[in-house]
């Protein structure tokens, strides 16, 4: 286990964050607030809010040309930041233009195509696809109805990983060559928690945060689940949300804590895995 010391504020004053992502092409990391905030944070921890939409942001990704991506739960949408133009404006609606259902988490596949979860708050939970664009939209698949949260593309583009987090279980949904999906494959079992956000480190070890009881499990290649920080006190994190690896040699990990106002980052011992960072148009 990582002692829970191991782990620093990285930044305060930020609206309840949900979602983070390292963005490497300006070298921040990037998350949202529950008032549609979408935040750059530099790795000394100064918070500059770079826009926002009004309605509530959840997870984050970010493509090849530094443009930040976040679910808008407020809006029932995805969101893009654009540097160049400094403005916040909608990427893409549901599928036919409706409210997508509670939007958790995107993460983008080598091809620039978005999945997204949707967690189903109104009752509709399913992952959607989005083309890169933003123009298409369709349902990829409803085979993983238990609240899907957190999620990533496996840097071989073959399978998107996936929190169910009131299954208490980490599955993995193949892609299939024509890019359609499979059926759901057990990765974990995680029970007696409240699994939120998912990492994937740079040894195919995947990190998993604990909304409740806070911590952070790791689940090795051969699915074997450890317990790496046991924080069920909340004194260090509070509802830790979503993780990723974050500086120019991923050496650390950020994990967005929803229950406060602060990032966390602590060094875990292990670098991360790249994430896909697709040049979207």
């Amino acid at each position: 286990m990582i002692p829970l010391d191991a782990f620093d504020e990285l930044a305060s004053g930020l609206n309840h964050p949900e979602g983070v992502a390292w963005n490497p092409v300006d070298g921040r990391v990037y998350a949202g607030g529950e008032s549609g905030e979408i935040y750059a944070v530099t790795l000394d921890g100064e918070v500059r809010r770079v826009g926002s939409s009004g309605g509530s942001m959840l997870g984050i990704a970010v493509d090849g040309r530094g443009r930040v991506y976040a679910c808008d739960a407020g809006k029932g949408e995805i969101a893009r930041w654009d540097p160049s133009a400094n403005e916040v404006s909608t990427y893409a609606r549901g599928m036919g233009g409706e409210d997508m259902d509670a939007p958790n988490v995107a993460a983008f596949g080598p091809d620039g195509s978005l999945y997204v979860t949707c967690s189903g708050e109104a009752g509709r939970p399913e992952i959607l696809r989005i083309a890169p664009g933003g123009t298409h939209v369709e349902r990829w698949t409803a085979a993983v109805p238990g609240y899907p949260n957190g999620a990533l593309v496996t840097p071989e583009g073959d399978a998107l990983v996936v929190v169910e987090a009131h299954e208490q279980r980490l599955v993995r949904v193949p892609i299939g060559p024509d890019g359609a999906a499979g059926t759901p494959e057990l990765v974990a079992e995680l029970p007696d928690t409240d699994a939120d956000g998912v990492a994937l480190a740079a040894d195919g070890s995947l990190w998993v945060t604990l909304y409740r009881p806070d911590g952070l499990v790791r689940v090795t290649p051969s699915g074997i689940v450890e317990t790496i920080v046991d924080d069920h006190l909340a004194s260090t994190f509070d509802a830790p949300t979503n993780i990723a690896w974050i500086g120019e040699e991923l050496d650390r990990v950020a994990i967005a804590n929803v229950g406060d106002r602060f990032l966390s980052v602590g060094d875990v011992g292990v670098t991360g895995q790249p994430m896909h960072l697709p040049l979207v148009d």
